[in-house]
């Protein structure tokens, strides 16, 4: 064929450089889709840490949101069909009518003497430590059967605020001995409350 045809570069050097090429364009080829391939690996770790990470703010914001408000009012914001109607302009806050409601207000007497921020007690932290370990006694005390139908509001300062008769499964109703049943539980977490005190 060469003595025909009369190439200038031989066709079997013609055919090894081919080769090398295809040889050369497979190895380029196999080392975008390996570094390709790298790149995906990285890019899904980050994305499952990214998901991680929003998954953990996800669940603080919402136990913030359970902390700051009652229950029920914190489902009601978190419920989807709220948040698709978050867009609208002429969407209402949320409020509910109650007619009958006990509220207390327990203050721990004298605790802003007590207060003072002085190197013996590390600037005041210490007696902060103290009022967190009781309002968290407080807290516990909310968790028994006995008082499930009695709603922290909030805390300021060294008063401790809860009511019953604000959880729409616990509502006091207007006939029967609802009142009564829901007073006197009450009235017990105050003395349980004194108590924990002691």
């Amino acid at each position: 064929y060469d003595t025909r045809v009369q190439n200038v570069v031989p066709s079997h050097l013609l055919g090894v450089v081919y080769v090398l090429m295809l040889l050369l364009a497979v190895i380029i080829h196999g080392r975008q889709v390996e570094w390709t391939a790298r790149l995906d690996f990285l890019w899904q770790i980050q994305a499952t840490e990214e998901k991680r990470e929003m998954d953990a703010l996800q669940h603080s914001n919402k136990r913030i949101l359970f902390n700051l408000l009652p229950a029920h009012v914190a489902t009601h914001f978190l419920d989807n069909q709220f948040r698709s109607n978050m867009n609208t302009l002429s969407q209402e806050l949320y409020h509910q009518s109650y007619s009958r409601v006990g509220v207390v207000f327990a203050s721990i007497t004298n605790y802003h003497e007590f207060y003072m921020e002085l190197d013996g007690n590390n600037q005041g932290v210490e007696c902060l430590r103290l009022l967190n370990e009781i309002i968290a006694d407080f807290d516990e005390l909310l968790g028994e059967e006995r008082f499930r139908a009695i709603d922290k509001i909030k805390t300021v300062g060294s008063t401790y605020m809860a009511a019953v008769g604000l959880m729409p499964e616990y509502r006091i109703l207007d006939e029967g001995g609802s009142a009564a049943l829901h007073l006197s539980a009450l009235v017990e977490f105050v003395f349980a409350m004194r108590d924990k005190l002691v």
